[in-house]
């Protein structure tokens, strides 16, 4: 059975790459208006089905799979054992997936970088971008359009850039690893923290009762990176960019030989240079939202810590409570410490990629190797502290004192190694943790909007279609309910930089289902058919997110207005507040219940979250706060589909999204 499963899985890997070149293709030439800054959902729906295949559906596929070897076979990456911290992450890897080590979806923003020139970073590159007339030729093979000698190719760049990437003839840049790696992964690649600071509030892990699953989360980050530092993946990763880059060296000769001979004077393109300069950007994004992140949560929960050494007398013996307080700090200090050592994305021998003679921090220290495996550098570390406790003793707060506090102590240590992290990493880039790029692209596309002719923008917005799907409650309650779902549904962006200016722009566009003919029993299905006709008309197809839309149901009506409902989940032992929160149902539009393996997915979407299913149904429960955080942004950069989001929903008790998860607040779902 699994190897049939496989050679379904590899036999549909073609269709990737088709659904990746057929989605480009259907682009218009791009001018600098709304629909090419990201505004225009119909330019990008069509994209995802590939990544259900890729990410989801592939995880039925094993190394040993049939037909598609001619590249080789998939590495399993899920046998890897990791570092002591990191152990439990590689332990419990189930529901294992295909990643692609370098996202299919790069190609599609690459393309979007050489024709705007905006980098993942919101840098502006200075080299040469596209003419307007010169984006279809990525979907044309050269045969049709380049001049000789430069016209041999049969197979248009983009899908061979798409087939480098995701085979099927080169399987190299595949590996299958665990989905919370995988979908960790996805979300740095995006910009997006691993929890952010509103969920983290609301699940209350600076507690020190939940220091054990906060502490799980950070070293979610550094399995992440592990994973890709694993070097038979660095390995692929740099083969699967070279790839890449040659064929842009072969496209590049015939562009600049078409400007040649239709006498366009313009500098000549450099495609390698601009490839290397969105990886090498792309790769500046990921390392340093996961590094500032790690660092400022460590941060917050170590201040408890000072706090209580604090209050207890130096003279105090040591006490259980005091041996828990520091395994902890000991345990943060670890963590920091490999996310400065390990949460890197060095580019030596990529192709164009010329490295600088200085540390640039997650991309290049020459000498990293060196310093993390010197027992030197372990002895610098101790000679500094002896230094540092020596002098506190002489002129510090505690000169008097032989005995220099314990929390002073702590202090210390901390500030060592913020000092050798400058060694480690040299200076930071920034004090601020960098814009998320899906809210630098909507912010780019809204300013594109209001310099468009009013008569035009008008059908233009970045939006979510909701649909009313309970006809048990009331009109008044209904408007109380709206309310509240609409408050929730903005409750988000704390510490997000640009979220202030974009939560305005974001519309929920309600649908009463009292008004269509529907069938109530099976709601996602039935308005699967409304919502795809509306999507593709005049006036809603530049307004709504195409991959997802929103259904209130009867549970999601007990979840916002029968407090007991939530609460008597909410108070469980060992379970965060934060993962009980009012929900509505996140639909797949393109779900195809035919295609699945599952007998069981034509179930209601309306039945009791708590009977779940252990197959995908084609839609999901998600805690409100995080549509427009979470939601919205990882569909509309296509960095996962629904179905990922899913696979870290389905062990809640209630089978809903609640963020990234970790072993341990799964183990307590479990014992439930």
């Amino acid at each position: 059975m699994q190897r049939n499963l496989a050679a379904r899985v590899s036999r549909s890997l073609p269709q990737l790459n088709r659904h990746v070149f057929t989605q480009l293709s259907s682009r218009a030439i791009p001018i600098a208006n709304a629909r090419h800054a990201g505004l225009a959902h119909r330019n990008t729906w069509d994209i995802a089905p590939r990544t259900r295949v890729m990410q989801a559906s592939t995880r039925y596929a094993h190394t040993d799979a049939g037909p598609a070897k001619s590249g080789g076979a998939i590495l399993d990456a899920t046998s890897f054992k990791g570092s002591v911290i990191t152990e439990k992450h590689w332990k419990n890897q189930g529901s294992p997936v295909v990643d692609a080590l370098i996202e299919p979806r790069a190609i599609l923003h690459f393309m979007g970088f050489i024709t705007q020139g905006v980098l993942p970073n919101g840098k502006k590159t200075d080299l040469t971008l596209l003419e307007p007339d010169e984006f279809p030729l990525f979907m044309n093979p050269t045969s049709e359009w380049a001049p000789a000698p430069f016209n041999k190719a049969t197979v248009p760049t983009v899908q061979k850039a798409m087939e480098r990437i995701a085979g099927p003839e080169d399987l190299s840049g595949l590996t299958q690893v665990g989905h919370s790696i995988n979908f960790l992964k996805s979300r740095l690649w995006g910009g997006l923290d691993p929890v952010p600071t509103t969920q983290w509030r609301d699940k209350e892990l600076n507690n020190p009762e939940h220091f054990t699953i906060a502490h799980e989360y950070l070293t979610s980050v550094i399995a992440v990176f592990e994973y890709l530092n694993i070097p038979q993946i660095q390995k692929n990763m740099r083969d699967t960019f070279n790839n890449v880059s040659a064929d842009l060296g072969e496209m590049q000769e015939a562009l600049n030989a078409r400007r040649k001979e239709q006498g366009v004077f313009a500098p000549e393109l450099n495609l390698p240079a601009l490839w290397e300069q969105f990886i090498r950007a792309q790769y500046e994004v990921m390392t340093s939202t996961a590094h500032s992140w790690v660092l400022a949560r460590a941060a917050e929960l170590r201040a408890p810590i000072v706090e209580k050494f604090a209050s207890i007398p130096t003279e105090t013996p040591h006490t259980p409570e005091m041996v828990t307080l520091s395994n902890r700090w000991n345990d943060l200090l670890a963590v920091v410490s490999m996310a400065d050592f390990k949460i890197w994305l060095p580019m030596d021998g990529y192709t164009g990629h010329y490295p600088p003679s200085e540390i640039v921090a997650g991309l290049h220290n020459p000498d990293l190797a060196n310093q993390e495996q010197s027992q030197n550098f372990s002895k610098l570390l101790i000679d500094r502290f002896a230094q540092r406790l020596d002098a506190a003793r002489v002129q510090g707060p505690s000169a008097k004192n032989p005995n220099v506090p314990r929390h002073e102590r702590l202090l210390m240590s901390s500030d060592l190694q913020d000092e050798l992290r400058l060694k480690t990493r040299g200076p930071s880039p920034s004090p601020q943790p960098p814009v998320q790029p899906w809210i630098q692209q909507l912010l780019r596309g809204h300013q594109q909007i209001m310099s468009m002719d009013p008569q035009e923008r008008k059908g233009l917005g970045f939006g979510i279609a909701i649909y009313r799907a309970s006809k048990e409650i009331s009109d008044n309650d209904w408007e109380e309910l709206q309310r509240r779902v609409e408050a929730h549904l903005s409750a988000w962006g704390e510490d997000v930089q640009g979220s202030d200016e974009l939560k305005p722009l974001l519309n929920l566009h309600w649908f009463d289902c009292k008004e269509l003919d529907y069938d109530n029993q099976r709601p996602a299905l039935a308005l699967r058919s409304h919502y795809k006709e509306i999507r593709s008309s005049d006036e809603w197809t530049h307004k709504l997110a195409p991959s997802m839309f929103l259904i209130v149901d009867e549970w999601a009506v007990r979840s916002y207005l029968d407090e007991k409902y939530m609460a008597m989940r909410r108070d469980q032992p060992g379970y965060l507040k934060g993962d009980f929160q009012g929900h509505v149902l996140a639909v797949d539009p393109d779900f195809d219940e035919n295609a699945t393996l599952s007998l069981n997915t034509t179930r209601p979407a309306d039945e009791d979250p708590e009977s779940g299913s252990i197959e995908y149904s084609g839609h999901m429960r998600i805690m409100g706060n995080l549509v427009w955080s979470e939601l919205y942004p990882l569909l509309m950069t296509q960095s996962v589909i629904l179905e990922n989001l899913w696979l870290q929903s389905h062990e809640h008790p209630l089978h809903m999204y609640t963020g990234l998860t970790t072993p341990t607040q799964i183990e307590s779902w479990k014992r439930s």
